[in-house]
This record gives C-alpha cells, sequence and structure tokens, in this order.
C-alpha cells in the first residue's frame, strides 16, 4: 500500500527515508516546505532531482513544494561557521503542513528523517518530539514517524548504500559557499557546519 509522504529536503538522511519507502513499495509523495534559507536553491534543485529519478524509474510518486514563512536568522550565521542552526518550530510547522496535504491525498504516514545524530543539537528531532507531534496528527489519521531516530549518521551512510541510495546527489550543507562564477548551482558544501560534519 502506498501510504507514506516522506518530508525530502534532498539532503542525506532523507535521501535513505525515500529509499526505505521505495524499498517496501511504500512510497507515495515527496514534500519540500520551502523558505528563505542561505541553501534552499541547492535544496530544490535536489529534490526535484531526486522526485524525476523517482518517476524514471516508474515510481508512481507525487511530490509537493510548500510554501513557509519562517524566520530563519539562525541561517545566516556564514559559511564555514560550525554548531547547530536552529530554527525554532521549523520541524513542528513542517510536520502540520505536511500532515494537512498527507490527510488531504488519503496517506497515512509522515516520515521525518531525524537521526540520533541529531538529538543533542536540535530538540524537534528526539524521538520525544515526534512522538507528541505524532499524538497531535493522528486524529486526522496521519501518524508522524522517524525510521531512523535510533540510527548515528554511519548506519544512515551504510544502510543507504545497502538500499543504492544516490547519496552522491545528496545536498545536506546549510551554509553554501558560493563559486567564482556566482552561480547557486555551482556551489559547493561547506564542510563545517553541523550538517556537513556529520556526513
Amino acid at each position: 500500500m502506498r501510504d507514506v509522504m516522506v518530508l525530502f529536503s534532498g539532503g542525506t538522511d532523507s535521501t535513505v527515508l525515500v529509499e526505505m519507502a521505495r524499498r517496501d513499495e511504500r512510497i507515495a509523495h515527496l514534500f519540500y516546505a520551502s523558505f528563505r534559507h542561505p541553501a534552499r536553491k541547492q535544496e530544490l534543485r535536489s529534490f526535484y532531482a531526486g522526485f524525476r529519478r523517482l518517476r524514471n524509474a516508474g515510481e508512481p510518486v507525487k511530490c509537493s513544494e510548500v510554501g513557509l514563512l519562517l524566520r530563519a536568522e539562525a541561517l545566516d550565521i556564514g559559511a564555514g561557521e560550525p554548531g547547530a542552526r536552529v530554527v525554532p518550530g521549523r520541524n513542528l510547522a513542517i510536520i502540520a503542513l505536511a500532515a494537512n496535504h498527507a490527510a488531504a491525498l488519503g496517506l497515512s504516514e509522515v516520515w521525518i528523517g531525524a537521526t540520533a545524530a541529531d538529538r543533542d543539537g536540535y530538540a524537534d528531532c528526539r524521538p520525544g518530539y515526534i512522538a507528541a507531534a505524532s499524538a497531535l496528527t493522528e486524529p486526522f489519521g496521519v501518524r508522524v514517524r522517524a525510521p531512523l531516530a535510533d540510527m548515528s549518521r554511519a548506519e544512515v551512510m551504510a544502510l543507504g548504500r545497502d538500499l543504492g541510495a544516490p547519496m552522491a546527489d545528496a545536498w545536506s550543507c546549510y551554509q553554501p559557499t558560493p563559486s567564482a562564477n556566482g552561480h547557486p548551482y555551482s556551489a559547493t558544501q561547506c564542510g563545517t557546519c553541523n550538517s556537513c560534519r556529520q556526513v
């Protein structure tokens, strides 16, 4: 039964989630919450590349890009700076939007790519937070799951390789380093933000 909506940013963790749902023949929809942040263009490129790859492979998957008004000053600290980039309420807002769309489409689960590596820096990636979010969406017939929640980044990467996930195409960096020609799609990943350091 194809009943899963994956919150897909085009990053490493969500790329693995897509392949898990695909393996189980449950993938139905990719969901991207678009808001102003430094890596938005790179994420969108990975998002639509992933969607096209699934469609070209014959998967009956659909996608949604939905605008979200979030204040995300935490993501403007500049390339090369280590540490977590916490956008208060981001996952709660994204989950609420995704659950709304999933319920309207008759889908029963929303998957988010929270991992054990995220717990220290991001309160909204912890199992208790995900369980609380799910309790709020379940009355509308949608469960929120984080299938990677107990996995280290190394375990996620290993699972991705086992599933044949296109890890090289993923974009997980929060702070892209601009290219010399200024083209956004020629930017490189900074290598120092939390997301880069965990890959």
